[in-house]
């Protein structure tokens, strides 16, 4: 399943759009503040389940359109401690409209008195937060911003975490089974404009929050490093279990390739073996044979022997195959891309880099702004997808040469085609849509 279209109703409290899908790429195009990065926010944002985040934009609803006819909508609703009082202290909460069939279901299970209820309960704790200490009968200390804060005020910035903590699932954003149902049809992925660090945030038991912050280039080298030592842990058993049975299988082997056919399997095998070993998959065998005296040696005596060695080794490179295969697309695209240097991967590292002309390594913390932007984005796009899965690319552009961004969709499609997922794009640049203005949706319009 798809999404098709998307309408977005009173974005910032004025703008209405109606965005429709295209089959593998969709580019959004328009002048800065007219919401191109907070559409794919929402986007993201309904998908990986993060209502706080849904709740904290200025929005009025958003409606999705899928593939299978199912449309869902969802929709900003606010509530209000006393509704008689002007601009009494609220919540924003959301509700959902699901048509399928021709029918249409509301979901809406906001409870007036249980909402007031939860206010009170959490108003006669002492540190109802971790971070919030009482300093009045109606003022509080925010330890996480430094400031005083009334109980309204508390209400208005922390209201999901009291209802988390107070209301449970009542108020703290729990989806609807229904809704949830058709949110996991499909995986949903943003690469946002600051795509280069990873903040994480860590809250002591003190209430005090720290920031720590990694570079996104060395974690996606750590992850490659993980892939290729479990795909050699799987190689490994396969190994084990074929060796262990194979006296027993020679004996019992019934229809042997001929000598020619094996012949052609070794060669090809060896072809393999060099590049899963190119790819960090498997280490160089310092003492091996040359493949021309493998070759010349197969004869009609152990054909029997060998023709089930050739099968039980094909399969065993085959459990390396698919990592192998994402591994040279990124390798071709990063080593198409970068001057003056190659990429290297290995177990240990994942990858590094290291210089044509004088065979410096450089570790990828290291590289230029654009490059590691051009590493990052193209990691997330082979490695991170499937065929049910939607890529949202904030600002592609960023820090990339004008001939980056010429060839930049291209790339993308070559990838989509192997991999299937699709992909939306938000941009300003006219060297990113370059001769592909057919995919593409002006806002300004």
């Amino acid at each position: 399943m798809k999404i098709t279209k998307v309408e977005f109703e009173k974005l910032f409290g004025f703008f209405d759009y109606s965005i429709d899908f295209h089959e593998d790429i969709t580019i959004i195009h328009g002048p800065n503040g007219c919401g191109k990065t907070t559409m794919l926010k929402i986007i993201d944002a309904v998908f990986n389940k993060r209502t706080d985040v849904l709740k904290a934009t200025c929005i009025q609803s958003v409606k999705f359109y899928f593939s299978d006819n199912t449309n869902l909508k969802i929709e900003q609703k606010h509530a209000y401690l006393d509704s008689k009082v002007k601009n009494s202290a609220g919540i924003i909460y959301l509700v959902y409209t699901i048509t399928s069939a021709g029918q249409e279901k509301f979901i809406d299970s906001f409870n007036q008195t249980e909402f007031v209820d939860i206010f009170n309960k959490f108003l006669r704790g002492y540190r109802p937060l971790p971070f919030l200490d009482r300093v009045g009968p109606d003022s509080w200390h925010d330890r996480r911003n430094g400031v005083n804060l009334t109980s309204e005020e508390v209400f208005v910035h922390y209201g999901d975490m009291i209802f988390e903590r107070y209301g449970r699932e009542l108020f703290a954003g729990v989806i609807p089974d229904e809704v949830q149902e058709i949110l996991d049809k499909i995986d949903v992925r943003l690469i946002n404009a600051d795509r280069l660090n990873v903040q994480k945030r860590i809250e002591n038991r003190y209430g005090e929050d720290k920031l720590q912050i990694e570079r996104r280039v060395s974690i996606i080298a750590s992850e490659v490093a993980k892939k290729i030592n479990e795909a050699i842990q799987v190689f490994a058993q396969l190994s084990q279990a074929k060796d262990r049975t194979f006296p027993l299988r020679v004996i019992n082997e019934t229809s042997p390739m001929t000598v020619d056919e094996i012949k052609n399997k070794m060669i090809e095998l060896e072809i393999k073996r060099k590049e899963l070993i190119d790819t960090g998959l498997l280490e160089e065998e310092k003492d091996g044979i040359e493949i021309h005296q493998l070759v010349n040696a197969i004869t009609e005596n152990n054909r029997q022997t060998l023709s089930l060695y050739a099968t039980d080794t094909e399969e065993k490179l085959d459990a390396l195959s698919v990592l192998s295969s994402s591994i040279n697309q990124f390798r071709k695209i990063i080593d198409q891309s970068f001057i003056n240097k190659k990429i290297v991967f290995n177990k240990d590292q994942g990858f590094y880099f290291v210089t044509t002309y004088s065979n410096t390594k450089i570790p990828p913390h290291k590289l230029s702004s654009g490059e590691q932007h051009e590493l990052v984005m193209f990691y997330d796009l082979i490695f991170r997808t499937s065929d049910k899965t939607l890529i949202l690319i904030d600002e592609p552009e960023l820090s990339l040469h004008i001939k980056w961004q010429l060839s930049y969709v291209d790339e993308l499609l070559d990838i989509i085609n192997i991999t299937g997922f699709s992909a939306v794009l938000a941009t300003h640049s006219p060297q990113i849509i370059h001769d592909k203005w057919n995919l593409t949706v002006s806002l300004s319009e």
